[in-house]
């Protein structure tokens, strides 16, 4: 009973670990082809075209909220967050854009962004920021 109890919590284990692996590549990919993007509209480094496209208004709000906002939380870029602050309204819970992503910029996505970028966190796609 022991031996089965034993190999049950490392099948749990393994299928966790597999789990969190398969997230990580998957978040890896997302940010990848974030940058992609910016960067075929905004050449340069990767924070100046995602600060670029974060800032472009001609796109829509929800577009420079989930492709740039949430990269550059991802990348940890601190070039990003005097401008992330600027465009933070206080608003942690993101009420004043509840239903409202096609017109203004989530913030709860820029509350998220700024705290993954001031607590440095296990998880980084930092490397990606080259």
């Amino acid at each position: 009973m022991k031996r089965k109890l034993m190999i049950a919590g490392l099948v749990v284990v393994c299928i966790l670990a597999g789990g969190l692996l398969v997230l990580q590549i998957w978040i890896g990919s997302s940010v990848k082809q974030n940058i992609r993007v910016a960067q075929q509209k905004y050449p340069g480094t990767v924070e100046d075209a995602l600060i670029s496209y974060m800032l472009d208004e001609k796109i829509s709000a929800e577009g420079r909220t989930h492709e740039a906002i949430w990269t550059l939380g991802q990348i940890r870029s601190e070039k990003a967050v005097p401008y992330l602050k600027e465009l933070y309204k206080d608003d942690p819970k993101g009420k004043t854009c509840y239903g409202k992503h096609d017109e203004i910029l989530c913030q709860y996505e820029i509350h998220k962004a700024l705290v993954a970028i001031e607590r440095r966190g296990i998880i980084s796609y930092a490397r990606l920021n080259k």
